[in-house]
């Protein structure tokens, strides 16, 4: 009997590392896969800002000049201080070609920072749309707007264009499924959706101050989210003011 049962865990060993020897091959493919496109979008990214932002008399500035050879698609920069976005905005009107290449067209899971808008940063509002990536990288720091501590001390943030830099004020910040936003917002005139958008934020601030210019921050949300990929999207939405 003794015999027999060494026999079967024997047999049960050998048919476990049959099942389980492929399964960690191709988790170990994956993982080295994703880690290489992760290193290569962050030296890629900081490289980029390493070549193209200049300090001069203490402001940041961007090279628009070596930015337009690097890809003309590359209309605008972000940078929210004390966080990961620093990144260059592309106008995408190629099927979302962006959102799984990086700005110097590499195919890439990480994709870029993109917009859809005809005239961004000309229009009243933009929409800005990047992953929320689990490796930290792109907008994945959009969720911690749902935190208030990190709300209220990360308002802050720059959009660079070649026509004017703007500083932005954050204002609102939610989690909603995109269908229903767009339902609630498509059928509001410029103030109308000011007003949306400071009722919908999770956190209030007191803002008196006219507002001419907006963008709007969007990622998935994994909050009430029920499907993968998730319909849920975060929205951070900040004034914008003409810095120069």
């Amino acid at each position: 009997m003794e015999g027999d049962d060494y026999t079967i865990k024997k047999r049960f060993f050998k048919i476990l590392i049959v099942v389980l020897f492929p399964i960690l091959i191709i988790s170990s493919v994956i993982l080295i896969h994703d880690y290489s496109e992760y290193k290569d979008s962050k030296e890629s990214n900081e490289n980029l800002v390493d070549n193209v932002f200049k300090d001069e008399e203490d402001k940041n500035t961007v090279d628009w000049g070596q930015l337009r050879k690097v890809n003309p698609s590359i209309i605008a920069w972000i940078k929210i201080e004390n966080t990961n976005i620093n990144y260059p905005i592309l106008q995408d009107n190629s099927n979302l070609y962006y959102l799984n290449h990086t700005y110097d067209k590499k195919y890439n899971s990480n994709g870029s920072i993109l917009t859809l808008d005809n005239n961004p940063f000309k229009d009243y509002e933009t929409l800005v749309y990047g992953h929320n990536m689990k490796n930290k990288l792109m907008f994945s720091t959009l969720d911690k707007y749902m935190n208030e501590e990190f709300f209220y001390s990360h308002l802050d943030l720059t959009i660079f264009t070649p026509i004017h830099n703007y500083k932005g004020k954050i204002f609102s910040a939610y989690s909603i499924g995109f269908k229903e936003e767009n339902n609630n917002v498509k059928s509001l005139d410029f103030e109308e959706r000011i007003q949306y958008y400071q009722n919908a934020s999770k956190f209030k601030i007191s803002n008196e101050s006219k507002m001419e210019k907006i963008v709007k921050l969007s990622t998935c949300s994994y909050l009430n989210a029920k499907t993968r990929p998730t319909d849920q999207r975060y929205y951070i939405i900040a004034s914008l003011d003409v810095l120069n």
